[in-house]
């Protein structure tokens, strides 16, 4: 026992957590509680769960021990120690125990103790038999006259013929239990309990998904008793009864390949066969889940002989009674479902608070950067703007102060030349912006633009009487137009009486102040004159 406790933890450190969580869903399917045995059909499947599982009840794997299933407070096994449905003239004693729902069938003390001894004796014993040095080349010649009629069906296209081959009933999992359904339907009507479609595995794996119990029923065509067990099957109490949600009803004809292999895998001894298998706890945790599926009562032959009602009440009975004693077992098991399925919600929940709480913090993130981008770009402008706004201010000082030093220039050839005769000159009284008034006289032959220069210098002519100096040197003089850039006038003049305005700097000033009746005299306001920008600006 030791050794064994300490093979199966070894085998346990060796795997990989994933590993043994597919081992202990292999073993929970299948019944197995081997653990060595199991991790070899899971190897040989590379660790495919529903492969191993659909390949463990696949003819040819009866050498894989199921284990022994428990059953629960004293339910026996009906059918145990037989694999095989008996031979010959075998003497059977049915005995049923309507107190605790069991059916034994008992194979009579001869025939026990003959098939012990028979096999005790057989061990360790070697043998030397001519038998088959003779029968040998007549085994050859029967395989090569098979294998080439065979390879001729195959040539002229009956493959479906040669690949069937000698019948065994094989076929998909699937047809097989749709093929038994349709039998069954046509011996005894449509009235029967609704049969699971598909593999035993996949009947097995969704009475342990959905927690439910799986009533598995084995027919066999050759057993005198299926006439009335098939009645008893489409009567419509066992209908309404096995027909309620807590079952799932999987059957098979034990002459197709699948059914056989459940009826070893069951240890089926008599037909029809009836097996339970309900959640049960499992003595180790380390799959995640303390429930699996394990048998919990057998049904081998006829449990009663007293006519169809009566066997009708003894399977009811006898399926009945295991329910009731499990019925805690399977809430428990509901219960830690709902648990699990409770803490998968709240993870759920909390990953999607997660995963929203991290999309708010990216959102908001992505608006910081955003609007920090925006501010970033309107500084720029705005320093962009302001360089601007002080380049050009520059400018326009520099072309002020290099227009005074033309307008002072002109005054002294005009003063140098001599007072100018009556009429050649006209004197105008202009009020000025910030409200102070200047009279100056201007040559008739002077155009416009010299009263808008006159009026534009203004400011830079008090700083120079004031400081006789400029921001680009003292001397007034060497200060140049600067280059590539065209001055705009950001007033005009306007006569009041009568109203005229006057914006055109290129005409002569006496021929304008003449058409409006102003000449030699009048008075000028200057007005500013706003562009639509800065309209637009201030109604921002």
């Amino acid at each position: 026992m030791a050794s064994s406790e300490e093979n199966t933890g070894f085998l346990l450190e060796s795997l990989s957590d994933d590993e043994q969580r597919q081992l202990f869903e292999f073993c929970e399917a299948t019944g197995i509680e081997d653990l060595s045995k199991a991790a070899g059909v899971l190897r040989s499947s590379r660790w495919n769960v529903g492969q191993a599982i659909q390949s463990f009840f696949e003819p040819g794997n009866e050498n894989i021990s199921s284990g022994e299933n428990i059953v629960e407070n004293g339910l026996t096994d009906a059918s145990s120690g037989l694999r095989r449905r008996t031979a010959g003239t075998h003497s059977v004693e049915r005995n049923f125990n309507t107190n605790n729902g069991n059916v034994t069938n008992q194979i009579n003390s001869e025939s026990q103790h003959t098939a012990h001894h028979s096999s005790g004796s057989s061990v360790g014993r070697p043998y030397f038999a001519l038998l088959p040095l003779l029968t040998w080349p007549v085994v050859l010649i029967i395989q090569v006259f098979f294998y080439l009629i065979k390879g001729f069906l195959s040539a002229v296209g009956l493959r479906r013929i040669a690949a069937a081959g000698i019948p065994e009933g094989s076929g998909e999992s699937a047809d097989d239990a749709v093929q038994f359904q349709r039998y069954f339907e046509s011996l005894f009507g449509n009235t029967h309990p609704q049969f699971f479609s598909g593999s035993y595995a996949r009947a097995l794996e969704a009475a342990r998904r959905e927690l439910k119990y799986l009533v598995v029923v084995l027919w066999s065509k050759e057993h005198d008793d299926s006439e009335i067990f098939g009645q008893a099957l489409a009567s419509p109490q066992l209908v309404d009864y096995l027909n309620d949600p807590r079952f799932i009803v999987w059957a098979g004809d034990i002459s197709r390949s699948e059914a056989s292999s459940v009826a070893a895998k069951l240890d089926a001894a008599a037909y029809p066969f009836i097996a339970l298998t309900a959640l049960k706890p499992q003595p180790f945790s380390s799959s995640g889940s303390r429930f699996r599926m394990q048998i919990v009562a057998k049904i081998g032959g006829l449990p009663s002989a007293n006519g169809l009602d009566s066997l009708i009440r003894d399977i009811i009975r006898c399926i009945n009674g295991p329910v009731e004693l499990n019925e805690q077992a399977l809430l428990a098991a509901r219960r830690e479902q709902q648990e699990r399925e409770t803490e998968r919600m709240l993870r759920d929940q909390q990953n999607a608070a997660y995963e929203a709480s991290l999309a708010r913090d990216r959102e908001r993130e992505s608006a910081a950067r955003e609007k920090e981008e925006r501010e970033r770009a309107e500084r720029e402008e705005e320093e962009k703007r302001q360089r601007e706004f002080a380049r050009m201010d520059e400018l326009r000082t520099q072309w002020r102060w290099a227009t005074l030093a033309r307008l002072l220039r002109e005054e002294e050839n005009d003063a140098a030349s001599g007072e100018l005769p009556k009429g050649a000159v006209g004197k105008f009284n202009i009020r000025l912006e910030d409200g102070t008034r200047v009279i100056k006289a201007f040559s008739a032959n002077a155009t416009m633009r010299h009263i808008f220069d006159f009026i534009e210098t203004r400011q830079v002519a008090k700083e120079w009487e004031a400081q006789k100096t400029t921001p680009f040197g003292d001397d007034l003089q060497e200060v140049q137009l600067p280059e590539g850039y065209t001055h705009e006038y950001d007033f005009a003049l306007v006569s009041q009486f009568p109203r005229a305005v006057f914006g055109d700097t290129s005409t002569v000033l006496r021929e304008a102040m003449s058409a409006k009746g102003l000449w030699p005299s009048a008075t000028l306001i200057v007005e500013p004159v706003f562009e639509p920008e800065n309209n637009e600006d201030k109604s921002d």
